[in-house]
């Protein structure tokens, strides 16, 4: 199998370059009609048209980050200890934060080696009265202990959380990990099916869908009556959280041209930094967790009218050979854009009109079957796009870990949760602006992989500097943290290059499920940083992102490159990767006549 793809990869990149130009001028001389990247030559690559298009979908994009990014607030452990029966008289007034550290803790409570309350055990001892509590020759036999039923909150840092909501203390604190873990595992399913549904009815029906139900889940999350509820709707948030995503990044990229595809995948993801730094301050004024839960869930219903108001993806309606529907936008447009399409460019012929997906030549229904095109199954039936696949699984899964990774146990760094998250979301910004120029100067595959390893770098000093002084783990955990966003937004727009149209979505869907492995990790690795050493975390990331960056170097470059609409087209990509072009190297400083030793092998 080895040698097969060998040969396979060796046939792409060894193909004649100057028969490909000869059909390629022929191609442009009989003006092949409609191929999208010819079309938006003479519509313009970032018009009116797709400028409202592009505009209108960063709405949307401000959302995904405060769903996924809320349970850093809703589901944060404060501290918390015994509730003390005839001392903590009332259970509500002493759940306020200046009942929480009381003088008689000392007679009631053992304490820990780090001079903290122990917050799962008491004295065994029965108090009366607050008074008796506060006796100083109480009786406190470090023998007699007995396990809490009850637990008092901290609550000066968050007023509710759903750790406070369900008790999930002492040995039942893992279930907090637990939910955050289950929603990773949803934006995995999410990630694997709602980009192949995209594909096959559409981007707009698919985003309304979608965000109806995303709207309905994570309202809900706020009157879940107990746990299981919670985790429940909380994975059914991560699945349309994802695709919800997946499915606009996708939509908008498909609307520009090539000049300007890096540029809006790296301002949707800035978007999204946007939305989850908004949610941090939303969160610092708002600190009971239902109301914040209903105050970023309940606008997403406003979304819907999106439906009305942005037109379906012309590249897609050409995938699947609706030629009549994807006419009409084109020519509106033009309109918009005040530029003329040759009409060869956009003519239907009677084969083409046949098998429009259904639709004849004015768009209406007719009874002829339904040709479906390429799918994400002719893509698995391609060695060279295989390999591709797999790189990519790896580098998404790597990215995702990272990224929430970082973010997760950055806020163990210092002691102002708050200032910590804010820190960690503001950092994005400066790596998306700075990302746009990367990816265009140097590439996509420099920066992909440079990103990868120049954030484990970073991370690897933040696990191996000393505690204190604070600040230089903060310094370089932040580092990490904007190598490791460059690194998520040119994942996205990378793998949306280096496959083709038909199975696009899916393919950018099914890479981003694998990097929810990464996901579901993630928080349970940040709060090994929590319980054991907030280093830890940091050497992980570190390990994982160095060896990816380094495999991350086999892929094809593909700047200034058009997207490929069919799976050959795809695979013709393989030209561009590292192999390949050392090989043209070699094969033009040969001597004529020279044999290759591939040959005699």
């Amino acid at each position: 199998m080895g040698m097969a793809e060998h040969s396979s990869t060796s046939s792409i990149c060894d193909e004649d370059d100057s028969t490909k130009s000869q059909q390629n001028d022929l191609k442009t001389q009989q003006g092949e009609s409609f191929n999208y990247d010819d079309i938006l030559e003479h519509v313009g690559q970032l018009g009116q048209y797709q400028l409202r298009t592009f505009l209108w979908l960063c709405v949307p994009a401000f959302f995904p980050g405060m769903v996924v990014m809320s349970y850093t607030f809703t589901g944060a452990v404060p501290d918390y200890r015994c509730f003390v029966e005839g001392c903590d008289a009332d259970y509500s007034v002493s759940s306020e934060s200046n009942h929480f550290f009381t003088p008689w803790l000392n007679n009631t409570i053992p304490w820990k080696e780090d001079n903290t309350p122990d917050q799962c055990n008491r004295y065994n001892y029965t108090w009366t009265n607050l008074e008796e509590c506060q006796q100083p020759d109480a009786p406190t036999d470090p023998t007699m202990i007995v396990g809490c039923d009850h637990w008092i909150y901290d609550t000066s840092l968050f007023q509710s959380t759903i750790v406070t909501e369900f008790d999930l203390t002492c040995e039942n604190e893992w279930k907090e990990t637990l939910a955050s873990s289950v929603y990773m595992f949803g934006m995995l399913i999410g990630a694997a099916t709602l980009g192949n549904i995209a594909d096959r009815i559409g981007r707009k029906l698919a985003f309304s869908v979608n965000v109806v139900l995303l709207a309905t889940l994570t309202t809900g999350l706020a009157f879940s009556p107990n746990f299981i509820t919670f985790c429940v709707l909380r994975f059914l948030c991560g699945v349309t959280a994802i695709g919800h995503f997946l499915i606009l990044f996708v939509w908008g990229v498909e609307a520009v041209g090539k000049k300007y595809r890096v540029m809006c995948g790296f301002i949707y993801q800035c978007v999204f930094t946007v939305g989850c730094a908004v949610l941090g301050l939303v969160a610092f004024y708002i600190r009971d967790w239902k109301n914040l839960q209903l105050v970023i869930s309940v606008p997403m219903f406003a979304l819907v009218s999106l439906y009305w108001v942005v037109p379906e993806s012309i590249r897609w309606l050409i995938a699947k050979k609706r030629y009549s529907e994807a006419r009409l936008l084109i020519l509106q447009a033009a309109k918009m854009n005040k530029k003329n399409v040759p009409d060869h460019l956009i003519f239907v012929e009677k084969e083409k009109s046949d098998d429009t997906g259904g639709r004849d030549h004015e768009g209406e229904p007719v009874s002829s079957s339904v040709s479906k095109g390429e799918s994400i199954q002719d893509v698995f039936h391609s060695k060279v796009l295989l390999k591709r696949f797999a790189i990519m699984f790896l580098a998404w899964i790597a990215a995702v870990m990272g990224y929430y990774g970082i973010t997760f146990a950055a806020t163990n760094l210092s002691d102002d949760f708050f200032l910590n998250y804010e820190l960690a979301m503001a950092v994005e910004i400066p790596a998306y602006i700075s990302g746009i120029f990367l990816v265009d100067k140097l590439g996509r595959r420099p920066t992909l992989s440079g990103g990868l390893i120049a954030s484990g770098v970073a991370c690897l000093i933040t696990g191996l500097v000393p505690e204190d002084p604070p600040a230089i783990r903060i310094t370089f955990s932040m580092l990490g943290k904007l190598f490791i966003s460059c690194v998520m937004a040119t994942v996205y727009s990378y793998t949306s290059d280096l496959f083709p149209t038909s199975a696009r979505s899916a393919a950018v869907g099914l890479c981003s499920t694998f990097g929810r492995v990464g996901g579901i990790l993630a928080p349970i690795i940040a709060t090994a940083g929590r319980k054991i050493d907030p280093a830890l975390p940091f050497i992980v990331f570190a390990g994982v992102n160095l060896s990816v960056g380094l495999l991350c170097l086999l892929l094809p470059e593909t700047n200034k490159t058009t997207l490929p609409d069919t799976v050959e087209e795809a695979e013709e990509m393989e030209k561009y990767t590292l192999s390949c072009l050392r090989r043209s190297k070699n094969r033009m400083e040969e001597p004529k006549g020279t044999i290759d030793d591939s040959v005699s092998m």
